[in-house]
């Protein structure tokens, strides 16, 4: 479990630096939310603290609860949780977030990434749709790395 950790860790970072963020958010703390998975939050911790994107410094904070969950730039929902994305998504109506399932098939529930394993190595699915809807852009290569889907 922690080797998947560190490669959805990677994965997320790599997310955040080729995703079109809000110029008026320059100045604030760029702030990723994990929603239950302990092992995901220790990973991207350890891999982002003395990182950032742009010029905003990167945190990262650890729920167990989809209630609550304001100014997150992006929110992975844990395997645990991630049955309640359309939920999540909802509740986010409006926001400019990016958000992340590490289960597949969520891209239709509105989640912009959806992660899998495929032949014993992660993968993700991707819904460039969803993440307009969110008010974001996404970096073509990035797309090109995962498996297009249809968004909600």
């Amino acid at each position: 479990m922690a080797q998947l950790a560190q490669f959805q860790s990677l994965y997320i970072y790599n997310f955040a630096k080729n995703i079109g963020w809000p110029a008026e958010d320059a100045a604030k703390d760029f702030v990723i939310t994990i929603v239950s998975d302990n092992q995901l939050t220790k990973e991207l911790t350890n891999l982002t603290k003395s990182k950032s994107i742009g010029t905003r410094k990167i945190l990262v904070k650890e729920t167990s609860s989809l209630l609550g969950i304001d100014n997150s730039d992006i929110i992975c929902v844990g395997a645990e949780k991630a049955g309640q994305i359309r939920q999540l998504v909802n509740s986010q109506s409006g926001k400019k977030n990016f958000i992340i399932s590490a289960s597949k098939g969520h891209c239709t529930d509105g989640a912009c990434v959806s992660f899998y394993m495929a032949n014993g190595k992660l993968k993700f699915e991707i819904a460039e749709s969803n993440v307009k809807k969110r008010g974001l852009t996404v970096a073509q290569k990035m797309v090109q790395l995962g498996t297009p889907v249809a968004g909600m």
